[in-house]
């Protein structure tokens, strides 16, 4: 396809051959990195929506680079996301095992209200309060792999810690 003329990526069959020619391959590429089919179908989806909202300022010759690059970002995302969540169920279940039975009640239902209040925090202060307490990185790390500021990343955790503790007085 002849990208010359073009200014962005926004014309409507420069976008539809794209998809038809990028999607398998893209998608292809992230089962065979990621072994998750389910999900390489969804980063691919969510990459070409990027593209989409982004259309004007992606030139069409750097639209494959960045469909691929906005894939695996998603992508990688979604794996610390899990390695994350995985870390904070090892770290419950270590806690709950060397205690007595009424201790170990008392425990679960304590930890399900701190679950419910993780899990009322929007997402993304929920990713920052993980990252910083269970994964214990940075905030300078945190904003890296996030892509947003130490600002933003703070004040996020600001705001977690806030919720959090207004649920843990009712708890």
């Amino acid at each position: 396809m002849d990208t010359s003329g073009l200014q962005n990526s926004c014309d409507n069959t420069f976008y539809e051959s794209l998809f038809r020619t990028l999607a398998p391959t893209i998608r292809n590429f992230l089962i065979y990195k990621y072994r998750d089919a389910e999900r390489a179908a969804d980063m691919v989806q969510e990459a070409f929506l990027t593209l989409w909202k982004n259309c004007e300022k992606v030139m069409p010759d750097m639209a494959k680079a960045y469909l691929y690059r906005v894939a695996q970002n998603q992508m990688l995302k979604l794996v610390d996301k899990d390695k994350v969540k995985q870390k904070h169920i090892q770290f419950i279940s270590k806690t709950t095992h060397n205690e007595d039975p009424q201790f170990q009640m008392e425990f679960s239902e304590f930890d399900v209200q701190i679950q419910n209040a993780i899990n009322g925090l929007s997402e993304g202060q929920r990713e920052v309060f993980l990252l910083n307490r269970i994964e214990k990185k940075t905030y300078s790390e945190i904003a890296e792999m996030l892509e947003v500021s130490v600002k933003a990343v703070e004040k996020r955790m600001h705001k977690a810690l806030v919720k959090i503790r207004e649920i843990h007085k009712n708890i």
